[in-house]
């Protein structure tokens, strides 16, 4: 039987105590209930598409330069050829096409959604997505359809961001589940999304705060508002001396103090 209780509170633990302003992951216990507007949910959306297969540290960087691009899905549902070329010839911007066209794009599909059911809001409550985990992952499925860019792992963070239970599989959480055993491959998206949920549901905690507190367990770069450096279980040269869960971990090259 997996101790989805003893394995969290480990991470938890360790990473407290590696952090200067654990504190700041508190924020992650509150997304559930939010009410979120039409601009943020855009807003949200557009983030998504550019963090997607990128460095979250090198898109945060950019966020304001972002933002200003895409101040609002009405203008950018406006926005032709032309436009999209003066995105790409501003020389602070990502200088990805793809993803810029794609929030263009769906800007106009936002609009749509929007007229047709009064509020981005209104659309999510139509799949009663916190009803059944069937109903959330018809959303999911829903979503990555509808949007571009919104492949297996980008649908899922939309869904998280949102406030829904479930997290982004995304590969530093895939490598710490496949090196506990709790999935064989990386590529296990819906098994690790499972599995988030029975952490969620042992602990008690809020899903978000289970996914950002493994994140920040196995992401590289400094993190100045959590007070964290670089954190532990890390693609090349984890800190497996300082780890919590060595004991669950199978992974080849790992090493502990004697």
């Amino acid at each position: 039987m997996i101790n989805y209780i003893d394995i969290f509170n480990r991470v938890e633990f360790t990473l407290k105590n590696q952090s200067r302003h654990f504190e700041h992951l508190d924020q992650f216990k509150k997304y559930e209930n939010r009410a979120l507007s039409d601009a943020e949910y855009f807003n949200m959306l557009c983030a998504i598409v550019f963090y997607s297969g990128f460095r979250a540290e090198t898109v945060t960087k950019k966020m304001d330069i972002i933002r200003g691009h895409y101040p609002s899905y009405e203008i950018v549902a406006s926005y032709n050829k032309a436009k999209i070329n003066e995105i790409m010839s501003d020389k602070r911007m990502i200088k990805n096409q793809r993803k810029i066209e794609a929030c263009v794009e769906n800007a106009k599909i936002f609009v749509d959604i929007v007229k047709k059911y009064g509020s981005f809001q209104n659309y999510v409550n139509s799949f009663n997505p916190k009803e059944s985990f069937e109903n959330l992952m018809l959303f999911k499925e829903e979503v990555s359809y509808k949007f571009a860019y919104l492949g297996g792992i980008t649908a899922y963070h939309f869904l998280a961001d949102m406030g829904l239970p479930v997290l982004k599989p995304d590969r530093v959480i895939a490598r710490i589940f496949k090196r506990i055993g709790l999935i064989e491959s990386e590529g296990q998206l819906l098994k690790t999304v499972i599995h988030g949920r029975k952490f969620a549901e042992a602990t008690r905690n809020p899903i978000r705060y289970i996914d950002i507190v493994f994140v920040k367990y196995g992401q590289v770069g400094e993190e100045k508002e959590l007070g964290l450096t670089d954190g532990i279980c890390l693609e090349k040269n984890p800190k497996c001396a300082i780890c919590g869960i060595t004991n669950y971990c199978s992974h080849e090259g790992k090493t502990v103090p004697s």
